[in-house]
């Protein structure tokens, strides 16, 4: 790197410090390839930066990739998150209460009517604060996933019926195969990713099609025949808030759904696949630990 060209045929170690030396460390001296983040002092920038570290064996050589931009602004992404989570919570829950307080007391249809539209929006804003809160929480390491004995049919039943305004309304039939009756894994982050999955194939599949969903003991599979997702726009749909042209014009929703169940597969340790062809469909594949 230009920044430290006058680093070249020294020792690393007396031209930087290491917040974290030991995965270099160990580098070196086992001669194995190594590739990690650290936050590193360097006296030419006069602090500390973060870097993405690669140690080659062979040839030896050190490369440092400057990631501190980059830090920065995910950690005022997560700080913002962290507020927005903490300063709506609260009022949305004190709004569903008088909500439902006016629906009871009120006798007139039409004004009953308005009031569900409005407890129907705060509900939609709830979801939201609870996926970036769900994000935030896999972010922080303050989620541990637990190890449940999980009844597949109840859960895809709780799930379907849950998202049930959205089958009715486009009219589409969901085909189910399921081959195996229980799976050991969270219940939480199970039912989110499949309940989030399942929603994107419903919003952005035609009326009057199919949505088929494969669970066994491997994996998780949703495929439908909707809008689909164009090939530059594949990696884009796992990032926060992103939502496609096309998505845009035909449903609403948050940006989040996509990118909380890359943060709970990640946290369970689980692989996505996804794999789709513009306005031919999408399917969604989750691979469970073997």
């Amino acid at each position: 790197m230009e920044y430290f060209s006058e680093a070249v045929g020294l020792n690393c170690f007396d031209f930087f410090v290491f917040d974290k030396p030991d995965a270099l460390v160990e580098g070196i001296s086992t001669g194995r390839d190594v590739k990690f983040e650290s936050k590193v002092f360097t006296q030419k920038k006069g602090g500390w930066l973060y870097f993405q570290v690669i140690y080659a064996a062979e040839p030896e050589m050190l490369i440092f990739k400057d990631i501190s931009e980059k830090r920065r602004l995910n950690e005022a992404k997560l700080n913002l998150s962290t507020m927005l989570v903490h300063e709506v919570k609260n009022p949305l829950g004190v709004l569903k209460t008088v909500l439902a307080e006016l629906i009871e007391e009120e006798d007139s249809p039409e004004k009953i009517e308005k009031l569900w539209m409005a407890d129907k929006q705060v509900h939609r804003l709830e979801r939201i604060v609870q996926q970036i809160e769900y994000i935030t929480m896999a972010q922080l390491g303050l989620y541990k996933p637990k190890n449940e004995k999980i009844d597949v049919l109840e859960l895809v039943e709780d799930v379907l019926e849950d998202l049930q305004h959205l089958i009715a309304e486009k009219k589409i039939e969901v085909v189910r195969k399921i081959d195996v009756q229980t799976l050991e894994a969270d219940r939480f982050i199970l039912r989110t990713i499949l309940r989030n999955v399942l929603s994107n194939a419903l919003k952005y599949s035609l009326p009057n099609s199919k949505v088929l969903l494969e669970i066994n003991e491997r994996e998780l599979i949703v495929k439908d025949f909707g809008i689909g997702i164009p090939e530059n726009e594949l990696e884009r749909v796992f990032e926060r808030f992103y939502r496609t042209p096309m998505a845009v014009k035909m449903a609403s929703g948050s940006g989040l759904g996509l990118p909380v169940v890359k943060y709970l597969a990640n946290l369970a340790g689980y692989e996505i696949e996804l794999s789709s062809k513009y306005m031919i469909g999408t399917t969604f594949k989750l691979k469970f630990r073997s």
